[in-house]
């Protein structure tokens, strides 16, 4: 039977390579730090909750400042890449095993800012909002990173082509990060929350060889959000290849793609 999103065992056999494939530059990464200490104030002792903190590279920068974070993902084996990369730079942040369709482990009003990066979208809505409400103090922030690509970009065209071939099999159409995020903002802000103009805080150039995402799609277990029988999943990704080779050729030569890194943010 089709399972509905995600399992945490596709994340488990993706932390190793999880960082080469979609991780930011060491450059990106300090930006992205430098761009949300200008958003939030970082004040020290400031108390931060990551949802979905993965392997720790887009947000180590971020704990040589003065905060106090606590970073959870449901992945064990992304958390231990995470401690291991921050051992190596001295750090020994709190990082604790969660899913994010639980209470988040933080108590009432203990937070001064929730932040995600690519990992929102993945949890139910009727469960983010009220623990973004729950958790956060009063004046508090949710801040939420996402990578963007142009749209003629190697990865977003093999993803726009997926999710056609997804849509004539199965009449689905995709689970959008931004329309979950648009949906998180609006119901805050029919609470009386103010959100701030969207900020590109890094941009960078990357080699991308399509033969990569499909690499990456195989090695999940469903597709765009949707969980599927293996002969199903085989049946799209052999699809998307075939097309991929008329539409690119070589599927291993790399091929650059510029990306940038967008913060939004809203305020309680």
């Amino acid at each position: 039977m089709d399972q509905p999103q995600d399992s945490p065992v596709s994340y488990e056999n993706q932390a190793a390579l999880f960082d080469e494939r979609a991780g930011l530059p060491p450059h990106a990464a300090e930006a992205v730090a430098s761009a949300l200490e200008e958003i939030v104030g970082m004040p020290e002792g400031q108390r931060w909750l990551e949802v979905g903190a993965g392997t720790g590279n887009l947000i180590l920068p971020l704990l040589r400042r003065p905060i106090r974070y606590v970073g959870f993902d449901r992945s064990p084996g992304m958390l231990h890449f995470f401690r291991l990369r921050a051992a190596k730079a001295g750090l020994h942040p709190d990082l604790r095993v969660a899913d994010g369709n639980d209470p988040w482990p933080a108590a009432d009003g203990s937070v001064d800012v929730v932040f995600s990066a690519r990992a929102l979208h993945h949890l139910d809505l009727s469960r983010v909002v009220p623990e973004v409400r729950r958790v956060l103090s009063p004046g508090g922030w949710l801040v939420v990173g996402r990578v963007r690509r142009p749209p003629d970009s190697p990865r977003a065209v093999l993803r726009r082509r997926m999710r056609q071939l997804l849509n004539d099999e199965l009449g689905y159409t995709g689970r959008s990060g931004e329309r979950h995020m648009e949906a998180v903002f609006g119901a805050l802000q029919a609470r009386g929350a103010i959100r701030q103009p969207p900020r590109i805080a890094a941009t960078w150039t990357k080699d991308h060889a399509p033969a990569d995402s499909l690499a990456s799609w195989r090695e999940k277990s469903g597709l765009a959000g949707l969980g599927l029988l293996p002969d199903m999943k085989a049946h799209i990704l052999g699809e998307l290849e075939a097309w991929a080779r008329t539409e690119f050729g070589d599927l291993h030569r790399p091929l650059p793609q510029d990306e940038s890194f967008e913060i939004q943010a809203i305020r309680l």
